[in-house]
């Protein structure tokens, strides 16, 4: 069988197939047969290689039906009526090869596993019988005959697939699938079966046998990707596909909705096009023509053009379209998150947005010795003010390659209210002996319409009571109460009074002077 358009690797195969079965008629060492088993191992390599191959070009066919629909789908079905008869013939080949191991081997071959041959493992090399018997027969009614029939059947199918104008891959289908007989040393060739199995050892057999299968797949192969090319020839080719987006509406107001359309474009990169707007030429690049349009005109706009081309075939070809989008006024939207003011010491959170301007062209600055930084996504920015007084909120927008002024916003900087302090887990104004014996110390917390969470730590107070007409105080630099305290504590008496002074708490801004509380003991 002649070679076609084949790899390095099985070029090398085949030129080791025939330098060795010329060596065949001169002598058969056991180096020679190990010879062949060492083709074998290579061409069955080969041939799980070419399917794996095949039967990824034949995938390819389902993508191109999933993106040309009806156009693509006569070329589909004659894939894979190909992928199938290559299957089938491939099959017939295997089960020959089978068939003269168990002949010549056994039954229970060694060298038979999972339906494949492990050239290695035969123990009858160079049994010349059961080839005979099998591919040739007793009165010239072997199987031979049957497989040359099959192999000209499969290859007068591809031809049949391939147009006239093709003859490249018809001649490669031809020389690989080429049954006229040649001559050997010393034997008088009538046919090709004769030719190809008279007095050949079976481990040649089978390395024959499986460059024919490699030999039908390379014819497949070629074939697969002919038809292939054949989708859309006559149409634009298909370079490049992208998630396209269709948006009617380019603005719309808040609580209103919209739609847009979601599809694969499928264009030619190298197509040679030009797109004309309002008369005027736009060259297109990549396959694309970047349209550029103004926002001088407040409200609708719509841009008309069209792009001119051709086909496949040569013909003028244009396809015409529309751009629609609005025009809105900037306007700067500064919102405090937290509360109206900032305040001194705490991470102040503000969003600051521009309408019809994306987040990332706004720039963003504050006055008053105040810092500002975003604290995530979405235009959201944390202030920290410098010093009482006001602040102000300044932005601007790259708009068109323009940075625009879009305004500012002036916020009052205050200190932190006051904390409330009490004592822990009391509350009221009122206060038992049980729990002045089990309350751990002073606590303090921010107002309760403070929106800001706080932690604020007593560091320091005063405790006292009267006693017999004399004040008996202690104090704590802590927030727990010190064993001084409660000595005091215990002996305080019902309806008397228990003050709490002097409170020190660590707050935002540093130590405040909290205002004194005091408790009714019950």
């Amino acid at each position: 069988m002649a070679g076609g358009n084949l790899t390095p690797r099985q070029k090398m195969i085949n030129m080791m197939y025939l330098v060795l079965t010329a060596m065949l008629a001169l002598n058969v060492s056991a180096e020679i047969l190990d010879a062949f088993a060492k083709i074998e191992k290579g061409l069955e390599q080969t041939i799980v290689i070419t399917n794996d191959n095949n039967e990824h070009t034949l995938a390819l066919f389902e993508d191109a039906v999933a993106a040309m629909g009806e156009k693509a789908l006569p070329w589909k079905e004659k894939a894979e009526m190909t992928r199938k008869k290559t299957k089938e013939i491939a099959a017939y080949i295997r089960d020959l090869k089978m068939e003269i191991v168990r002949l010549g081997d056994g039954a229970n071959s060694l060298a038979i596993v999972d339906n494949r041959i492990e050239a290695d493992n035969i123990e009858a090399k160079d049994d010349r019988e059961s080839v005979h018997n099998v591919m040739l027969g007793v009165n010239s009614d072997g199987k031979a005959y049957e497989l040359r029939k099959k192999l000209m059947e499969f290859r007068d199918f591809l031809l049949s697939n391939v147009a006239e104008d093709n003859p490249n891959l018809k001649a490669t289908i031809t020389g690989l699938l080429d049954f006229k007989p040649s001559s050997r040393i010393g034997i008088d060739i009538r046919d090709w079966e004769t030719f190809t199995f008279y007095d050949t050892p079976m481990i040649s057999a089978i390395a024959l046998l499986s460059k024919m299968e490699v030999d039908v797949l390379n014819c497949e192969s070629s074939t697969l990707e002919y038809l292939k090319n054949q989708i859309g020839k006559k149409d634009i080719k298909i370079s490049d596909i992208e998630a396209a987006v269709s948006n009617p509406n380019g603005t719309i107001m808040k609580g209103s909705s919209s739609e847009a359309e979601v599809f694969l474009a499928a264009y030619d990169k190298n197509m040679q096009a030009t797109a004309y707007v309002g008369g005027r030429a736009v060259p297109v690049r990549n396959g694309k023509a970047v349209i550029p349009f103004s926002g001088n005109t407040i409200g609708p706009n719509i841009i008309t053009g069209y792009i001119a081309y051709k086909d496949g075939e040569g013909a003028d070809k244009r396809k015409n379209f529309k751009i629609e989008y609005m025009v809105v006024e900037p306007s700067l939207a500064v919102s405090p998150t937290k509360m109206n003011v900032f305040y001194l010491g705490v991470d102040n959170p503000v969003d600051v947005s521009v309408s019809g301007v994306p987040q990332a062209a706004v720039k963003v600055n504050i006055s008053g010795g105040a810092s500002i930084a975003p604290s995530g996504a979405g235009g959201s920015y944390i202030v920290r003010p410098a010093q009482i007084g006001k602040c102000a909120i300044s932005v601007t927008a790259t708009i068109n390659g323009e940075v625009k002024n879009m305004g500012s916003r002036e916020f009052r900087v205050k200190r932190v209210p006051s904390p409330v302090p009490s004592l822990y887990n009391v509350t009221g104004k009122n206060v038992t002996r049980g729990q002045l014996a089990t309350v751990q110390g002073v606590v303090a917390k921010m107002p309760e319409d403070f929106d800001f969470d706080l932690k604020i730590d007593v560091v320091s107070f005063t405790i006292s009571v009267v006693e017999g007409g004399f004040v008996r105080e202690a104090s704590s630099s802590s927030n727990r109460f010190t064993s001084e305290q409660r000595q005091i504590m215990e002996k305080v008496k019902t309806n008397s009074r228990l003050y709490i002074t002097d409170i020190r708490a660590k707050a935002p801004d540093g130590i405040r002077e909290l205002l004194d509380i005091s408790y009714k003991v019950q």
